[in-house]
C-alpha cells in the first residue's frame, strides 16, 4: 500500500508542478490568443489531477493510515496509534477542502468561458454539487476548527465560503454586465491559482527547499498568495473594466471587446 502511496503523490506532486508553469503562461501570454488558450487547458487538466490524485491519497490515508505513515507500527503503544489516526484524518479532512477550493474556482471559470453565449446551460447538476460541495467542506473546517482545532481551519474556512456561494449566484443570475462573464472567468481562474500557490508553499517548498518557518512568520506561506493575488484580480478587473467601456457596449456586442485582444 506504501508503494501505491508513493505513486499516487508521485502524480501529485507532478501536477502541481505543470499546473504552476501553466498557471503563468496563461497569465502572461496574449488573452485569447492560442497560446492562452493552450495553456489554459493544460492549467485545467493539472487541476483535476491534482484533484483526483489528491483524492486518492486521502482514500490511501484513510484506509491504511498507520501502514503508510508508520515504518514500524508494531513498536507503537495504543494511545500512540490513536493520536497518529486522529491526525491523520484531520490533515486529509483538510486537504479534501485545499482540493475544493482548488479546482472548484478553476472549473467554475472554465465553464464560464465555454457557456459566455449561452449563460443558463452554465447552471448544471455538476456545478451545483462542487459548490455545494465546497460549501460543506467550508462547514466541516469551521466544525473542525472550533472543536479540535488547530484554528487554522477555522481562518481559512471563509475562502469556501466566498467561492461556492458567489459562483452559485453567479449562475443563478442573470449577468450584470455583458462582459461579466469575462471578470468572472479571470477571477476565477486567479483564484485557483492563488489556491495552487498557498498550496505549494505550505505543503511543497518547505520540503524541496528544506525551509521550516516558525512563530508568526509560519503564517507567511498561507497569506502571501491571496495578499498578492487579491489586489492584482482587483486591478486587473478595473483596467479591463475601463478598456472595454462597458457603458458604451449593448449586449449583443459582448464579444466584440473579445475580439479586439485578439
Amino acid at each position: 500500500m506504501r508503494d501505491v502511496y508513493r505513486l499516487v503523490l508521485l502524480a501529485h506532486i507532478v501536477s502541481g508542478f505543470i499546473g504552476l508553469i501553466a498557471f503563468w503562461t496563461p497569465a502572461l501570454a496574449r488573452k485569447g490568443g492560442r497560446v492562452h488558450v493552450t495553456a489554459g487547458r493544460v492549467f485545467f487538466w493539472a487541476t483535476s489531477g491534482i484533484a483526483l490524485s489528491g483524492l486518492a491519497i486521502t482514500g490511501l490515508l484513510l484506509g491504511d493510515p498507520i501502514g503508510i505513515k508508520v515504518m514500524h507500527p508494531e513498536s507503537l503503544s495504543p494511545e500512540r496509534t490513536a493520536e497518529i489516526v486522529s491526525s491523520i484524518r484531520i490533515s486529509s479532512l483538510f486537504l479534501v477542502y485545499l482540493l475544493s477550493i482548488t479546482f472548484t474556482p478553476v472549473y467554475h471559470g472554465v465553464r464560464v468561458l465555454a457557456t459566455r453565449r449561452n449563460p443558463a446551460s452554465l447552471r448544471t447538476p455538476i456545478h451545483t454539487t462542487l459548490n455545494v460541495a465546497t460549501l460543506l467542506a467550508s462547514a466541516a473546517m469551521v466544525a473542525v476548527g472550533l472543536s479540535v482545532g488547530p484554528l487554522l481551519f477555522l481562518y481559512m474556512s471563509p475562502i469556501g465560503f466566498l467561492i461556492g456561494w458567489g459562483n452559485l449566484q453567479f449562475a443563478r443570475k442573470p449577468y450584470p454586465t455583458p462582459m461579466a462573464w469575462w471578470y468572472e472567468h479571470m477571477g476565477s481562474m486567479l483564484g485557483g491559482g492563488i489556491a495552487f500557490h498557498t498550496a505549494f508553499l505550505v505543503l511543497g517548498a518547505g520540503r524541496l527547499f528544506g525551509i521550516q518557518l516558525d512563530g508568526p512568520v509560519a503564517a507567511i506561506p498561507w497569506l502571501l498568495p491571496t495578499l498578492i493575488g487579491v489586489p492584482a484580480s482587483a486591478v486587473w478587473t478595473s483596467y479591463y473594466k475601463k478598456r472595454f467601456n462597458e457603458g458604451a457596449q449593448k449586449t449583443s456586442e459582448s464579444d466584440e471587446p473579445l475580439r479586439r485582444t485578439a
